[in-house]
């Protein structure tokens, strides 16, 4: 006697596609989903600590009004990272605008002040700098690099999220590569001197 084939699982649709369908309980499952790579874009993008929960919430609610123009035959990252970038991008033009008119904001980011061996200290300072770094990029080369690089999406869906040419995502992922590659070389050939001094 032969034992029966496994019924194969149904599919269930991503988050995005059942919300657009009219199942309100998919909408928190779309948010749970996409906290993570959303608050990492925020945060590399150079969103102020104290503004990211806002342009989250702001992210989200643009969706939730835009749900009906989605084309469920399409991915939904790129659709759901298209309206991120251009909540970003109005983000620090309106941040641009309250610094020109309000003077320059001094934004820094708290330092962890708990105990750490020496290697742990130098990897996290390290990590600091570098995302220092990222956010003095080009806003251009900086989106790519995050979604290309960070987030690891395929440069075909970050030409698509971003609504540039394939060829202008190859481009300014390469120079936001060599900017950080060259800075961190001079970095590091400066290390030396500064511990002999």
């Amino acid at each position: 006697m032969t034992e029966p084939e496994p019924v194969p699982e149904a599919v269930v649709p991503d988050p995005l596609r059942r919300y657009r369908d009219g199942d309100p309980e998919a909408f928190a499952a779309l948010v749970a989903d996409y906290r993570r790579p959303v608050y990492s874009y925020l945060i590399r993008c150079g969103v102020a600590e104290g503004d990211r929960d806002d342009v989250f919430q702001g992210v989200f609610f643009r969706i939730h009004r835009a749900v009906e123009q989605y084309r469920p035959e399409l991915p939904s990252h790129p659709w759901i990272f298209t309206i991120v970038a251009n909540e970003v991008r109005s983000y620090l033009r309106r941040r641009r605008v309250r610094q020109l008119v309000f003077g320059a904001e001094a934004a820094r980011e708290p330092e962890d002040p708990s105990p750490d061996g020496e290697r742990t200290a130098q990897a996290r300072e390290t990590v600091s700098w570098l995302e220092q770094q990222i956010r003095k990029l080009p806003l251009a080369q900086r989106e790519v690099l995050i979604l290309a690089s960070l987030e690891g999406r395929p440069l075909e869906e970050v030409a698509q999220s971003l609504a540039i040419p394939l060829g202008t995502v190859k481009t300014h992922l390469r120079r936001a590569r060599l900017a950080l590659a060259e800075k961190l070389a001079r970095r590091q050939s400066a290390s030396p001197r500064k511990e002999r001094t």
